[in-house]
């Protein structure tokens, strides 16, 4: 066994002719506790013969991707496919609050309860189908009408797409020709007759409808008009109701309590290509290839852009963690806290923007991409980053 008078920890910065008989250039499979104690790191147990990669912990399952399907794994042994096809790419999550997890490669995005996965997002209408006119108890005037697909599984309504002012001057409407899309109802919204708002008509499951009601029965609006589906990215987060996610340099944010929704202007653009999202309690740390930036503020649209002058952030080193397990100057932080791996050192970023190297003069690498985690053994904090 090897014992040490005093351990002061990994140190790969100083040449090793300047270290003490307490430091160490490397360490493998073994744990060092709070009091420096050095100990053999637990062994593994096989679970599975089958190469499992993309490993995420949801509420109450393991998502991972074997082969190119994304399969949801459940105490027990019980698994799902949630995804056929979803392919070998690095695989991005984000956990709901009401228990689903968000999943994308990049490419393809989605939603999961850890039985079925569906589409994150609900698509746009691609026509508009031919209107014509018909008898009915509608003011004379003009009126737009608005088009949406609502998912039949969870009633998920997508965005609007509207058409220009129609004269109506019989009462009625009829549309044909209307776009259809499996396992979706199709919501038909009509204006004022001034062509302004848009209530719902009714709905249908063929290419046709026609309302010949009077403008009193228009009451219920849409709560989708003007909005796009969300656009596919990559490291996602959940932060105050929305939903986070990276497209290169811009930061995506979805509308409130409505995931699979955004607004064309909720987008922040960075300098660089984006490489983490972490909230804390009072803002977002978002990293770079160029900088660990923290956007001050509760507001989305009030957020302030603060750089840490860090240094770059490595590509999937962001973990959120506890900030009283994390040294902040003499003491420890608290509340929500998160760690990345910024200028080759480990880093934490707490509420305010107060950030703190963890391995400053100790530890750096160059490593350019990484699965990190942060988790509590027996008491022990750990920051995991493993290069993948």
């Amino acid at each position: 066994m090897l014992t040490f008078k005093g351990f002061t920890g990994i140190n790969n910065v100083l040449p090793e002719r300047r270290m003490s008989g307490g430091d160490l250039l490397a360490a493998v499979n073994v744990d060092i506790g709070l009091s420096g104690e050095v100990t053999r790191r637990g062994g593994l147990e096989q679970q599975s013969p089958l190469c499992h990669q993309n490993l995420h912990q949801a509420a109450g399952f393991m998502l991972a991707t074997c082969g190119a399907a994304l399969v949801a794994i459940h105490p027990g042994g019980a698994r799902h496919t949630i995804h056929p096809a979803l392919g070998h790419d690095r695989v991005w999550y984000c956990n709901l609050p009401d228990g689903r997890t968000t999943f994308s490669n990049g490419l393809i995005h989605g939603v999961t309860d850890g039985v079925t996965g569906a589409e994150r997002s609900v698509p746009l209408p691609g026509s508009l189908g031919a209107a014509d006119v018909t008898f009915g108890a509608l003011e004379p005037g003009q009126y737009r009408y608005h088009l949406t697909f609502m998912r039949l599984s969870d009633r998920l309504e997508g965005p609007a797409i509207s058409s220009e002012p129609i004269d109506v001057q019989q009462g009625g409407l009829r549309l044909d020709g209307l776009p259809m899309l499996e396992g979706h109802a199709l919501n038909v919204y009509l204006s004022s007759r001034s062509g302004e708002g848009a209530y719902l008509a009714g709905a249908t499951l063929s290419g046709s409808f026609e309302f010949a009601g009077s403008n009193a029965a228009l009451v219920l609006p849409c709560r989708t008009l003007g909005a796009e589906p969300f656009p596919v990215g990559t490291i996602t987060a959940f932060w105050r109701g929305r939903v986070l996610v990276a497209q290169g340099n811009a930061l995506w944010a979805s509308r409130p309590m409505a995931p699979h929704l955004c607004d064309w202007r909720d987008f922040k653009v960075l300098q660089g290509t984006i490489t983490a999202i972490e909230p804390v309690d009072n803002g977002v740390y978002v990293g770079t290839d160029s900088d660990l930036v923290f956007l001050a503020g509760t507001q989305w649209d009030q957020l302030a852009h603060v750089p840490t002058l860090r240094g770059p952030v490595v590509l999937g080193s962001g973990v959120q963690a506890p900030g009283h397990s994390l040294k902040l100057g003499d003491d420890t932080g608290a509340g929500q806290a998160m760690v990345c791996i910024a200028g080759g050192e480990v880093v934490a970023g707490f509420s305010g923007g107060q950030t703190e190297s963890l391995t400053d003069g100790r530890w750096k690498t160059s490593v350019k991409q990484v699965s990190a985690a942060f988790r509590d053994v027996e008491g022990l904090p750990q920051y995991m980053a493993v290069p993948v």
